[in-house]
């Protein structure tokens, strides 16, 4: 036997107690956990278990690897990180500590600092503060424990060079949350799709120091994001709670369902039947009511039931609203015609449906083809003179 050499035996007795302990891990990982070959340590087992005399010799590094291994060091589903996470309030806090005492330091330079991606500080941070149980590895929690008591915390840098004033972006991001509601942080990172914690974090790295500099790419990105999909929407400040139920019921006497109108806004049936019931509305709910209203009001949906519940209830149809009347609690409902049904015209109400359909942006040709009419026949119709206005009768 060369003196660099062991009897393989203790290390693989070692391993077979390992494996009768956790049955159910693969070899594999005990291997790569030790450092060796996957195949090596397979065939070390299976020339032990033919008995002593097909027993072999390994290096004594190798041995001593095995012998290495204990069972907190291999994976379990329960704990995570290899069996060496732990809790991570503790180290959290005290990066939240560092934070708020050296306002020079930013989440990017500490996650440096103790080898970590930014990415999971800025997601154990989030957790942590918001009372979440959170687990990281034990030696990320020891190497950021140890930032600014064993560990020399960083010194102030200047702004990297691949990074751009972040002061451009803070006001972009301020100017679409302002614009649109349900526009979090978070929604806009993903819209310009860009990481949300970085986003996230270089606002408030901003915050603590002006000076902080944020990626070229993310503020590329984040800038050239004008427009915001649902469920973000306009803010509409005009908008109350009883033109959103007006809306509601205005898209059901059409033969809009409450699941397709849910649908269309991203949110819940069961979130707008709460709002039918109790007049309160949310900012989901508010977003889902104007964002189909949009796109369903001037159009039949395809549910006779709706039609036949909301004539049932006397539901007033869109058209018997105007825009600057819907919202208003102490206006009535002019009421006009609902889509899809004959209507006998007059000068008058011709005027008044293509200055609804205009203010809505849609040309003269396409008010007539929503409205079943011909060029020649409106144009019949508009040369006559206007009569005295009249009320016309809601078609509920």
């Amino acid at each position: 036997m060369h003196s660099d050499r062991v009897d393989a035996r203790p290390a693989t007795d070692h391993v077979q107690g390992l494996i009768d302990h956790r049955p159910g891990l693969p070899v594999a990982v005990i291997a790569r956990k030790a450092g060796i070959a996957p195949s090596t340590l397979k065939s070390l087992l299976s020339d032990a278990q033919r008995g002593p005399d097909a027993a072999r010799t390994v290096s004594h590094a190798t041995a001593a690897r095995l012998l290495a291994v204990k069972p907190d060091d291999l994976p379990h589903r329960d704990r995570g990180y290899g069996g060496r996470s732990t809790d991570a309030a503790p180290a959290l806090r005290h990066v939240r500590e560092l934070l708020t005492s050296h306002p020079h330091l930013s989440q990017a330079t500490l996650a440096r600092a103790a080898e970590i991606s930014l990415t999971t500080l800025a997601a154990a941070l989030h957790d942590v503060d918001a009372g979440r149980p959170r687990r990281i590895q034990k030696a990320a929690a020891d190497r950021l424990l140890a930032l600014g008591n064993h560990t020399p915390l960083p010194e102030h840098a200047t702004r990297r060079s691949d990074t751009v004033d972040a002061q451009h972006v803070v006001n972009h991001v301020r100017t679409l949350q302002l614009r649109y509601d349900r526009a979090s942080t978070a929604f806009i990172a993903q819209t310009a799709q860009v990481n949300p914690s970085t986003l996230a974090s270089a606002l408030i790295d901003h915050e603590r120091d002006a000076r902080r500099g944020i990626n070229k790419n993310v503020a590329r990105r984040v800038l050239a994001v004008h427009e915001l999909p649902p469920p973000a929407f306009l803010r509409r400040t005009h908008v109350t709670e009883t033109g959103l139920l007006r809306r509601l019921r205005g898209m059901c006497a059409v033969g809009w369902t409450l699941p397709t109108i849910a649908q269309a806004g991203a949110t819940t049936a069961k979130s707008l039947t709460d709002f039918a019931k109790s007049g309160t509305s949310t900012p989901a709910v508010r977003g889902a009511v104007l964002t189909a209203w949009a796109r369903f009001a001037h159009q039949p949906g395809p549910s006779a039931h709706a039609r036949r519940h909301a004539a049932a209830k006397s539901w007033d149809p869109p058209l018997a609203w105007d825009e600057h009347s819907i919202d208003n609690p102490d206006t009535t409902p002019n009421g006009t015609r609902i889509p899809g049904t004959p209507q006998r015209w007059d000068p008058s109400l011709l005027r008044h449906e293509l200055a609804f359909f205009t203010r809505h942006g849609l040309s003269r040709p396409e008010c007539l083809r929503r409205l079943g009419l011909s060029t020649g026949r409106a144009r019949q119709l508009l040369t006559k003179p206007p009569a005295p206005d009249t009320h016309h009768t809601t078609a509920a």
